[in-house]
């Protein structure tokens, strides 16, 4: 009975989701924005991981009431879950009622950072008529007896005692189960809002998304980004940061010999120079280097994947507190090359061959622009013979052109990541090893490319997401970790060279897009370092770790504790200027959804 009581309560949960979801898509049909029938009904299926994970979450209650039943002789199961049955039916119903409403006016998903409404209703229905007020707490009222009464009719009225020792054999396995169901399975990745993502469409993959999960998920990611950083005015923000940051589409010098070339991009697991700086352990980078536009003073971002892939493909400085792809209430709202290239008729897909949901990834990819997503899955079984996934000799293949013309590529490698084990033994050191691994590839992958007829018209460009400590450099924020090279390559290329501009990945963005004739407003922490203005600007790049932003300038490095609010060296201009670009970092950040609400 006990193990029946619990299968029942958990698939109550289910189907209540799955209706939540068929409700969603009807009341907000208008927004499909041309999503096909057969996608939308996938987005039952594709949201059903997470459906699984929050009923886990639901039941977590119901199973511990299960293991003390144990302990009596005849328990008033129902009595006892009733209280929590009327609290789990409340917030479930008033999470849906507000996500889909609000929905059809933000078209953004409801989360915990609009938690900040609830102390002000007001403004929480500043949008909605009062018929859809008044509608909207009438439903809530039904709903919430609705689900109260599914879950209440899920349970059995008592428990009778059990004293057979077989029990603890089979309720202590179902409560692993439901660990495993909260965890979201035994991958990489714990259960996050990416695991909905499936379609370019993003109402699909907005009406996949659980709402109960979604606001769980954000909960513990919420942060105020306007207090964190406060000290100027705007004027004073003005006058201390100056054209530090200004757009400029304008360019000095031609790199490209057509300006709307196929692009390549590739993203190197952790290639720093302290890696890859040494021919002997990457020949192939370090002979391409003679054949391209090599970047030499080239600077990381930030010092983990999830940070370095906003910052390179969109443009946008890593923040010390927070990891802007793990806040989806931002991701939608950030910039990127892949949303500027398909405006202009690219096709865009990126590919990884690992977990595409860790981190959140393949969330972030979809609502910045990419069509097309793929991860580990996309690869045959045979070919993870990686702990991470798929080895990069499978990842970089030519099978990464697609047929559309023209296009924007992007790989994102694997290999050289611990525990650095890869199919390849040349050098003794395995971490090291690993570095020569993937260059290997890359070198494979450019010289296949360059006996293509598509050559003459493909950029390639090859940066890292960050550095890693080596030798005894023992610190992300040390310079010779977080200095990487950026490699420009292909028949696209109207020049070759050494550019010593000091830069970071994030400017790549700008960089580029102003090559090609985009517009660069939309990066807003993106330099365009070919622009006559970059030259005359404070040359400096940033560089952000846990709690701390070094300011990297041509005579000195200088680091800023974020929480004492100190800089490691006496130089109080220099503290004043990251304390000013902090503040309009966060705050720019902060104001990102507002912008993106005034856009729909």
């Amino acid at each position: 009975m006990r193990i029946r009581f619990l299968f029942r309560y958990f698939v109550t949960w289910i189907l209540i989701f799955v209706t939540q979801k068929i409700v969603f898509m009807l009341f907000n049909m208008g927004l499909a924005d041309g999503a096909p029938f057969w996608s939308c009904v996938a987005s039952l299926w594709h949201g059903l991981r997470l459906d699984i994970t929050t009923a886990c979450y639901l039941s977590i209650l119901p199973t511990l009431v299960v293991l003390v039943n144990y302990f009596f002789k005849r328990f008033p199961l129902r009595r006892v879950l009733c209280p929590y049955y009327w609290l789990a039916a409340f917030v479930v119903a008033v999470i849906f009622i507000v996500d889909t409403v609000l929905y059809f006016f933000w078209r953004a998903k409801f989360d915990a950072n609009d938690l900040i409404y609830a102390a002000k209703p007001k403004e929480l229905f500043a949008n909605l008529p009062v018929w859809a007020s008044i509608a909207a707490v009438l439903v809530l009222g039904t709903l919430s007896f609705h689900y109260y009464r599914r879950q209440r009719h899920a349970t059995p009225k008592t428990l009778e005692a059990v004293r057979s020792p077989l029990y603890a054999l089979v309720v202590i396995p179902l409560a692993g189960l439901i660990f495993l169901g909260m965890r979201g399975g035994v991958t990489q990745s714990t259960a996050n809002p990416s695991y909905a993502y499936f379609s370019p469409h993003s109402f699909c993959n907005h009406a996949a998304l659980n709402p109960t999960f979604n606001v769980m998920h954000s909960l513990f990611k919420v942060q105020d980004l306007d207090k964190e950083f406060d000290k100027y005015s705007e004027s004073e923000l003005q006058s201390i940061l100056g054209d530090a940051y200004m757009p400029d589409n304008a360019i000095t010098d031609t790199l490209l010999s057509l300006e709307r070339p196929n692009v390549l991009l590739i993203i190197w697991e952790g290639g720093g120079l302290g890696m890859v700086g040494s021919d002997s352990v990457a020949p192939n980078l370090h002979r391409l280097k003679q054949e391209g536009l090599y970047f030499d003073r080239c600077f990381a971002n930030s010092f983990r994947t999830d940070r370095g892939l906003v910052s390179t493909l969109s443009g946008w400085l890593g923040l010390p507190t927070l990891s802007l792809m793990k806040r989806t209430d931002l991701c939608r709202c950030l910039p990127s090359m892949a949303s500027s290239l398909r405006d202009e008729g690219y096709s865009t897909s990126i590919t990884y061959g690992g977990d595409i949901d860790f981190t959140n990834m393949r969330l972030y990819f979809s609502e910045t622009g990419f069509s097309h997503v793929r991860g580990s899955q996309h690869f045959p079984a045979s070919m993870h013979t990686s702990a991470w996934g798929v080895h990069d000799h499978h990842l970089l293949t030519p099978a990464l052109v697609p047929d559309e013309r023209p296009f924007f590529s992007t790989a994102l490698t694997l290999s050289s990541h611990e525990p650095w084990e890869v199919p390849m033994q040349r050098l003794e050191d395995p971490k090291l090893n690993s570095f020569a691994y993937t260059d290997s590839c890359i070198g494979a992958l450019v010289d296949q490319l360059k006996a293509t007829p598509l050559w003459d018209s493909l950029l390639v460009v090859v940066i890292p997401d960050h550095g890693i400590v080596f030798g005894d450099h023992h610190y992300t924020l040390d310079t010779a970790v977080t200095h990487i090279p950026m490699l420009w390559l292909g028949g696209a290329l109207a020049r070759t060279g050494v550019v010593h501009k000091l830069m970071n990945q994030s400017d790549l963005a700008a960089t580029l897009m102003a090559q090609m004739g985009i517009d660069t407003k939309p990066f807003r922490f993106s330099r365009n370092v070919f622009s006559p203005s970059y030259d005359g600007r404070k040359s400096f790049a940033v560089h952000a770790d846990k709690n701390c932003l070094t300011l990297i300038q041509p005579a000195h490095v200088g680091s800023f504790d974020c929480v004492s609010r100190q800089l490691n060296i006496d130089n109080d201009e220099d503290r004043v200027f990251i304390e000013a670009l902090l503040q309009r970092l966060y705050q720019t950040t902060a104001s990102l959804p507002k912008e993106a609400s005034v856009r729909d």
